[in-house]
């Protein structure tokens, strides 16, 4: 079966604000140099998919900077896009079914947009066996990652014992959804129990039946609009989007049809760039232990994180803080409180500073 590769870039990214917004989230943040992670993932998979066979599904908010983003790696018309954010399941949904009416049956590769990885080669291998896995059993197979640390802020599965022994492939157990933090530390201690990072590879076949069975109503008015669809996002797929529950994925399809899932046992390094804290990982420490991107100019500044988009930060006796800044808003928080990010950002849309976001 012709193999296809479905980047899902059409998230906000709210928890890395202010360098990422809803006019140009997390994904077309630059990572280890000039190139967004958008980039970095198109071509990580670009050396499994060949570039004519990898799509970007987006929203119709961010259509033009994604074509803009990626005009040298992938075909304009490559670009799918969603009329509004409804989860990842109308994500998914809606590709499979533009892919089935373009190419008829094939083997599909979901992939977030924004994911770090820095080992290529076996991220490529886990690729291929996740395409190879889902062809074989005309399966949906998911890539579990082996955790370096005990994160409460990911989803966990529980990995059976291999189907052939060596062959990293397992059947689903079970998923865990973000555990807590004495359990996590529990679960690492297994080799059994992998981090979920978000990538579903599976059959056009294996896909719409599950979608089919568990979220009858995605499939049925995702369908219809398509038949009504000449070109672009027509009306009926606009009306269609606007009828659909907002659910994941994860919680509409996979967890309902675990015992039919395989999983590759992958040891790629992995993140899902979930804070500023994170996204400093990606940048060497400079002697006095600050992670700097852009222009600084500092006195005594140690174990920080130091973003400037546009702007130059000076900063005088700070240890252990974030200073991130564009030209328009400049955040500061001790490194340890990156996680009430999100909860500033709810409380600039709650007063209304929609300006800002």
């Amino acid at each position: 079966m012709e193999k296809f590769a479905i980047l899902m870039a059409g998230g906000s990214g709210t928890r890395l604000w202010p360098l990422s917004k809803e006019a140009s989230p997390k994904q077309f943040i630059p990572v280890e140099g000039e190139n967004p992670m958008l980039v970095q993932t198109v071509i990580r998979l670009s050396g499994v998919v060949e570039p004519e066979r990898c799509f970007i599904i987006t929203n119709l908010r961010l259509t033009d900077i994604t074509k803009n983003t990626v005009r040298k790696y992938i075909p304009e018309e490559n670009i799918l896009t969603e009329p509004e954010r409804k989860n990842t399941a109308a994500c998914i949904a809606y590709a499979t079914l533009v892919l089935k009416k373009r190419y008829g049956e094939g083997v599909l590769c979901f992939v977030p947009a924004d994911g770090y990885v820095r080992d290529k080669d076996s991220y490529a291998e886990a690729v291929k066996q996740a395409f190879n896995t889902a062809e074989k059993n005309d399966a949906i197979v998911i890539i579990g990652v082996k955790p370096s640390y005990p994160a409460d802020g990911y989803g966990y599965i529980h990995a059976g014992p291999e189907t052939d022994t060596g062959s990293g492939i397992s059947k689903v157990l079970d998923f865990i959804e973000k555990p807590s933090l004495e359990r996590a530390k529990q679960l690492i201690l297994s080799d059994d129990y992998l981090w979920n990072c978000g990538i579903v590879v599976g059959t056009t076949g294996a896909i719409l039946r599950n979608i089919q069975k568990y979220l009858p109503e995605h499939y049925n008015k995702l369908s219809e609009a398509l038949e009504e669809e000449e070109k672009g996002v027509s009306e009926a797929v606009e009306k269609a989007y606007g009828e659909l529950q907002s659910i994941s994925f994860d919680n509409g399809v996979l967890e309902k049809c675990a015992e039919s899932l395989y999983v590759v046992r992958a040891y790629f390094d992995w993140d899902d760039i979930g804070s500023i804290d994170a996204l400093a990982k990606t940048i060497e420490a400079d002697p006095d232990g600050n992670r700097v991107q852009g222009r600084h100019i500092g006195i005594n500044t140690t174990n920080s994180i130091i973003f400037g988009k546009d702007i130059a930060i000076c900063t005088i006796d700070l240890d252990n803080m974030i200073v991130a800044g564009t030209k328009d808003e400049v955040l500061v928080c001790p490194r340890d409180k990156s996680q009430k990010i999100k909860m500033l950002v709810d409380k600039l849309k709650q007063q209304g500073h929609e300006d800002l976001l």
